[in-house]
């Protein structure tokens, strides 16, 4: 006579933990909620970041090149990282492969720091193929799971800065302890393999679609704006970085400022934060380059805004997480060209930060406005757990 046990979804059951008919349709042995995940992906975020400075800026320590073939190689970098997000957003939203995306990308991290050793240009490839990858496929995740608040798109984002500030330092100080990352980034792809998060592609923000219509003019203006705000935003950190104190603490303030930026939009609602935190940021533009203080509070009010985009664009487009990722970015990457190719050095960006933020506040008015009650009618139900 066989043994009838009770499996630990029913288990869990019985005991309570799935409280909403049809909310869950598998509960894992281990139950961690949209937040407890996103601080999950965040933290590989931050390990994937610091390893993909660290390869590239080694290269400044170590001196075998020219400087201009390390500048080229930082723009090489950029270009794989963050242009290549949208294509990988279509493929992944085609496979629904954000979770192999994820691992694939922390594996070809492992490439990249192995790599670095004996070829400069193979290991940046490799650094910027992995960062692409790893970005669109947590953060897809990350973004299915947070139901439409921008909270979880924060919480993911934020370690980002401080990843690369540490992995600034890494590099420039001959990336020491290179050898520990491989392991480390090897256990973590294995981590996301087993992370339960949703990734069945449904949408559950059907009440907050726009109309078909206005699709392009929404998305448009929400791209312009991030791009707007790459291009001006180095104004204030520009000035301060000769200083290993001044980068960190301003790296601290960016990750305090998207990961509360989120939190507090959700609250107030998502137009009120967005315009009021760029219009809060522009008179310290003025006062950044002179006064620490200035930059480091410009900093944090600058970048709360961050989810609040990120989010809102995949409220554009809820079946397709992956392609909601990968957009911001490479409008991103579109923005900081001019300063990443010296453009901005000729021009003086500074003499035209003021305005230009207020015509990215203007874009993000104007597109969040498409979207039907941005912070109402969240879907607040649990989401199901692979």
């Amino acid at each position: 006579m066989k043994n009838h046990l009770a499996s630990p979804s029913q288990t869990l059951l019985q005991l309570g933990f799935a409280k909403k008919q049809g909310a869950v349709r598998r509960v894992c042995p281990l139950y961690l909620g949209p937040v407890t995940l996103a601080l999950g992906f965040g933290a590989i975020h931050a390990l994937v970041d610091a390893a993909s400075a660290a390869v590239v800026y080694t290269e400044v320590a170590f001196a075998r090149l020219p400087f201009d073939a390390i500048c080229h190689l930082v723009i090489l970098y950029n270009v794989l990282a963050f242009g290549t997000q949208f294509v990988v957003g279509l493929v992944t939203d085609y496979r629904k492969a954000y979770r192999w995306a994820a691992a694939f990308g922390t594996w070809a991290m492992t490439l990249a720091v192995f790599a670095q050793q004996y070829s400069a240009v193979f290991a940046v490839v490799f650094a910027g193929i992995g960062n692409s990858l790893f970005h669109v496929g947590a953060g897809a995740l990350v973004l299915q799971l947070s139901g439409g608040r921008a909270r979880e798109a924060g919480l993911f984002v934020a370690p980002g800065a401080l990843g690369l500030t540490m992995g600034l330092w890494l590099g420039l100080n001959a990336f020491p302890w290179r050898w520990s990352l491989i392991p480390v980034l090897v256990l973590s792809g294995l981590f996301v393999l087993k992370l339960p998060a949703r990734e069945d592609g449904q949408a559950t923000l059907s009440k907050r679609v726009i109309a078909s219509s206005p699709l392009l003019a929404c998305v448009g203006l929400l791209l312009a704006s991030v791009s707007i705000r790459a291009l001006v935003g180095g104004v204030f950190s520009g000035s301060w970085r000769e200083s290993q104190t001044a980068i960190f603490a301003l790296a601290g303030l960016a990750v305090a400022g998207k990961a509360l930026g989120g939190v507090i939009a959700d609250r107030i609602g998502w137009r009120i934060l967005s315009v009021g935190a760029l219009l809060l940021s522009a008179p310290f533009v003025v006062f950044a380059p002179g006064h620490l203080a200035a930059a480091l509070l410009g900093m944090f009010v600058f970048q709360m805004t961050m989810p609040v985009t990120l989010e809102a664009v995949y409220v554009a487009f809820p079946t397709r997480p992956g392609l909601a990722f990968g957009l911001p970015c490479l409008a991103l990457l579109l923005g900081a060209l001019p300063r990443l190719t010296g453009l901005t050095a000729h021009v003086g960006v500074e003499r035209f930060a003021i305005p230009t933020i207020v015509l990215s506040a203007c874009f993000v008015f104007i597109g969040l406005g498409f979207l039907r009650n941005p912070t109402e009618d969240v879907h607040s139900g649990e989401l199901t757990h692979a």
